[in-house]
């Protein structure tokens, strides 16, 4: 995208910047991205003010002229009404709701600064629903604790459950997280499986998702349970049936190869049209 012509009118609105780290000993800012940015992959785009205060990190998906204008456009509200919040109460509070939709803020930080603060109804609602969110980055015990501490909107609240039993998921998988590959302890797949069998299912949103289905259809395989292998490459096709078609398929070999153990007729492609339907 960088390098299209299409990307000139939008690059006027800013001042393009871009550093390589090279690990060449003793080159001037060379650790320039470990200092700003810390955490993240190659490349990295990031929208920053005239300070070198980091306003935005586009997501990769953003990666279009369509997603440079939207990022910006979110940047630039950022940055006006941080500006505007230091006078304005008003600007105040919307820069607060900003900062906690973009992820900026923890639980207790957000708290503080709401403290005196009067919301509408929907400024409420929309506080809730960001800060409820929070609780993600918070361990098990702390996230319990602050989710019994306030009392939620029903709406909130149902997804204040689910994210409890996302962090109840993440804390039972770390085992299989410690095995890495290549190593010749077994993996304990039983772990999601067990969770799935008791219905404890994840909500689609953290990022240890995969993880959870992808141990689940191993230790269907093991089990010899067709019914957990389909609903966990159910999952999987939501996920990667458009990015990762090659590795998609071996789990489809693999519950093709449990059925003809099993003695169950392989379904032709029809068939599999209408079941994913």
């Amino acid at each position: 995208m960088l390098s299209k012509d299409q990307f000139l009118a939008f690059a006027k609105k800013v001042v393009p910047f871009l550093h390589i780290t090279t690990k060449i000993k003793g080159r001037k800012d060379d650790d320039l991205f470990n200092r700003k940015i810390r955490f993240g992959g190659y490349p990295t785009l990031v929208l920053m003010d005239p300070e070198g205060e980091i306003l935005l990190t586009l997501h990769p998906s953003q990666r279009s002229l369509q997603g440079f204008e939207e990022a910006f456009a979110q940047a630039s509200r950022y940055y006006h009404l941080r500006e505007a919040s230091k006078k304005d109460p008003g600007a105040a509070k919307a820069f607060l709701l900003l900062r906690m939709e973009m992820k900026k803020l923890p639980f207790e930080k957000a708290l503080s600064l709401s403290k005196d603060m009067e919301f509408s109804p929907k400024e409420r609602l929309r506080f809730e629903k960001a800060l409820v969110e929070t609780l993600l980055r918070l361990g098990l015990p702390e996230a319990k604790k602050a989710f019994s501490s306030l009392p939620w909107d029903p709406s909130i609240a149902a997804r204040g459950r689910q994210i409890l039993q996302d962090l109840e998921i993440r804390e039972t998988l770390k085992p299989l997280r410690r095995v890495r590959a290549g190593s010749k302890k077994k993996r304990p797949y039983h772990l999601a499986y067990g969770l799935f069998k008791k219905g404890k299912i994840p909500s689609g949103k953290p990022h240890f998702d995969s993880l959870y289905w992808t141990s689940v259809s191993q230790a269907a395989f093991q089990k010899k349970d067709v019914a957990a292998f389909e609903a966990a490459l159910k999952q999987l096709r939501k996920a990667f049936g458009k990015t990762n078609k090659r590795w998609l398929k071996g789990f489809e070999d693999r519950l093709q190869q449990l059925k003809k153990e099993l003695g169950e007729r392989p379904m032709n492609e029809h068939q599999k049209s209408s079941k994913n339907r």
